[in-house]
């Protein structure tokens, strides 16, 4: 199955986990992410996986057309990077989140919104914004 980010992030996919999986699973090895499986945590908006990166947890939060949130234990340009590839377009915001985690926002109206509403509010470390729209 060839599937892009249009077949999971740009359109509503059916809320069924295996069918989520193997879109958003099939993206990511045909984008050089082959050690990467992530698993469906939640099927419906907002839609919310995890999955083992090179012995690290990492998740995927999304609103179709929206948002999408990459969460990691420590910042990896590598990963970010075809992260940009997949959703064809900049991230927005990077953070570090209350747990100590690093954070990227990709949005799809540029992240002004999000921005103001995570601004000065300490528990999000080292906010940066990535793309101004």
């Amino acid at each position: 199955m060839a599937t892009d980010s249009r077949t999971w992030f740009y359109t509503t996919p059916e809320p069924r986990p295996y069918y989520i999986e193997e879109r958003v699973n099939h993206t990511l090895w045909k984008n050089r992410l082959q050690t990467l499986t992530m698993s469906c945590t939640q099927a419906t908006v907002p839609i919310k996986m995890e999955g083992n990166w090179q012995g690290n947890l990492v998740t995927f939060e999304w609103q179709p057309g929206k948002y999408f949130t990459l969460t990691t234990p420590r910042e990896s340009k590598e990963f970010i990077g075809v992260m940009r590839q997949i959703l064809m377009m900049r991230p927005a915001l990077a953070y570090n989140n209350p747990d100590g985690m690093h954070v990227v926002e990709w949005h799809t109206d540029g992240g002004a919104a999000r921005l103001k509403e995570i601004q000065g509010n300490s528990q999000f470390q080292g906010l940066q914004r990535l793309r101004k729209d």
